[in-house]
């Protein structure tokens, strides 16, 4: 009986790797770690999983939370902010040796390569620390989620006046996948026990440019001016969007590894191990565009 430890399931990623590993497996062989028990959702406790309270700034909860596990989730900490996101994630694989887990699987993100955007940074720190931790490891370079889009397309929203999308730098494609194949993929990943000490890629299954994302934005919407992506300077893209300016200035870092090519990976695993075809980019767009979705939560889960 191999027992399974969930972090980071009240999140938008894991809770979808939960609500698919329980189909997997028996939920009396997952238990969930959490910082705050009492903010365990009612999908979590309705499933008659164990909660274990585990905090990433307490240690010793970590290895109470972690006993007698054998494999491990580490969800990323979803944050820009480099020195929170590593220590939370190098107490979290610290106290995976002290306890004696035999494999851990990290969530990073899926920029190609050593990346310089500073959203990777504390993720390749971390990848670094587990491939030389000992411990036997799976990373998994989670792809960019679909229903992320007004992240990167510039905080772009219907109610915003003009049909001009500033970006900085240039062109660039991304390979979107939606949270739920991501959820998925990385249960089965789990179950399946394979590609152990491992980078692994999860992507959609073709990229798609800011041009083209604004021809297709302008169709659903039957704008009758379509959008028009302008590419201008880091100052004129900070100048333009309300926000903290360090925030912005961060998240500008992001665009360079955009025009390299980096986000534009396509690799067939994740549909591989799914066994079927990935949900369309263009169905979530249609969705969160149907229902006024601006993309405000992505937002504002990366300025913690």
């Amino acid at each position: 009986m191999v027992k399974y430890i969930l972090t980071g399931v009240t999140g938008q990623l894991g809770s979808r790797v939960f609500k698919h590993l329980i189909q997997l497996v028996p939920p009396s062989d997952v238990i969930v770690s959490l910082y705050n028990p009492a903010g365990a959702t009612t999908d979590v406790l309705s499933s008659g999983v164990e909660i274990r309270k585990g905090d990433y700034s307490q240690p010793a909860t970590l290895d109470t939370a972690f006993a007698r596990g054998d494999k491990l989730l580490i969800v990323s900490y979803p944050s820009i902010a480099y020195e929170v996101r590593v220590a939370s994630h190098l107490a979290a694989i610290d106290a995976a040796k002290r306890v004696g887990i035999k494999h851990v699987y990290y969530t990073s993100l899926m920029f190609a390569g050593d990346s310089q955007a500073a959203v990777m940074q504390a993720h390749i720190e971390t990848e670094r620390y587990l491939r030389e931790s000992g411990l036997t490891y799976t990373i998994i370079r989670e792809g960019i989620y679909s229903e992320s889009w007004p992240l990167y397309f510039g905080y772009w929203k219907p109610s915003r006046p003009g049909n001009e999308v500033l970006i900085p730098h240039g062109d660039g494609g991304i390979a979107w996948v939606c949270r739920d194949d991501l959820g998925e993929g990385t249960a089965r990943l789990m179950v399946a026990d394979t590609h152990k000490n491992e980078i692994v890629k999860f992507t959609g299954s073709r990229a798609m440019t800011f041009s083209e994302l604004a021809e297709l934005i302008s169709s659903l919407l039957k704008l009758s001016s379509p959008l028009k992506v302008k590419f201008v300077s880091e100052d004129e893209y900070v100048a333009s969007n309300e926000g903290a300016e360090e925030l912005l200035r961060k998240w500008s870092t992001t665009y360079p590894a955009l025009v390299r090519g980096e986000l534009a990976v396509v690799d067939s695993l994740l549909r591989e191990i799914l066994g079927r075809d990935l949900k369309p980019f263009e169905d979530t767009l249609k969705e969160a565009l149907s229902i006024g979705d601006t993309g405000d939560e992505a937002v504002k889960q990366y300025s913690k």
